[in-house]
């Protein structure tokens, strides 16, 4: 069965896109049946002509993260294909897809900076990075990605209880099982934890896959980009009541604010669970109530 693969790009982050798109073309095993969408979300027409995109959707006014990629997820539940989210501050590299392949009853996401740090060389992989930490330092990133991969099988998977979904393919199973991204979710933050959260209560988990490595720069579009102090923390508040609306504050606490979810888990009996990563039997364990 073949991928959709879709990609969200702004205008304020282009810089980020067109190193996103290199990086994807350069490494990733694209096949016949595959089909390529770029979702402009600011209307600017950028990268139309420089790369092969199959399918260019240029929105006329910006949507939400969610409505993006429910553009793209329509066209994989109509071609019954899997789904692969990517984010555009990303860099992906030799390999990256291979293991996210090997399981179909299983989200797979590529490890990143957020899970492997690195320093090589004054080049400092750490939870966020900046465009000119890495510019220049593309053969320091193919070297690394060598040594990493050698640190961990090919089928190497793993939970944890912070997953994003910067970048990650979901397989048609479940995503024809558990639906879209929830689209009331309706700023920048929290749709992807909803995704895996009823993604789980299907029976389906969400995992790292240790053995791909990429650089997720992180928060570009949002809260390490254009955003104030106060824009970010009214979006915050605004997918948080979201969540705590829809699976009570708990759940949210653990997954979407994340700020005291070692405590909470701890306290509610999840020790074990929380300190392996187990986040499919938390879930599922606070869902029934």
């Amino acid at each position: 069965m073949d991928h959709v693969f879709c990609l969200v790009s702004t205008k304020h982050t282009e810089s980020f896109t067109k190193l996103a798109l290199d990086s994807f073309f350069k490494h990733t095993k694209i096949g016949l049946g595959d089909i390529f969408v770029f979702v402009n979300n600011d209307g600017t027409n950028a990268f139309r002509e420089n790369y092969p995109i199959d399918i260019y959707i240029n929105n006329k006014a910006p949507k939400s993260w969610a409505k993006n990629f429910n553009k793209g997820l329509r066209i994989a539940k109509k071609f019954s294909k899997h789904f692969v989210v990517i984010t555009n501050d990303i860099i992906l590299t030799k390999d990256w897809f291979e293991p996210l392949k090997l399981r179909d009853d299983v989200i797979l996401i590529p490890s990143c900076n957020i899970n492997h740090n690195y320093k090589v060389n004054k080049f400092l992989l750490g939870f966020v990075i900046q465009l000119q930490d890495y510019l220049g330092k593309e053969k320091v990133l193919e070297d690394l990605v060598h040594f990493h991969q050698k640190r961990f099988n090919i089928d190497n998977f793993q939970e944890r209880i912070f997953m994003q979904f910067y970048l990650g393919r979901i397989p048609y199973q479940i995503h024809n099982n558990v639906g879209y991204f929830d689209e009331t979710f309706s700023m920048a933050g929290g749709e992807d934890v909803d995704f895996r959260i009823r993604s789980a209560m299907k029976g389906y988990k969400t995992m790292i896959a240790n053995y791909s490595y990429v650089i997720h720069f992180q928060g570009k579009a949002t809260w390490d980009g254009c955003e104030t102090n106060s824009q970010e923390e009214i979006r915050r508040n605004s997918y948080i009541n979201r969540a705590i609306k829809k699976w009570g504050k708990e759940l949210t606490d653990i997954f979407i604010d994340g700020s005291r979810s070692k405590e909470i888990c701890y306290s509610l009996g999840f020790k074990e669970w929380f300190d392996k990563g187990e986040s499919y039997k938390i879930i599922n364990a606070l869902a029934r109530y």
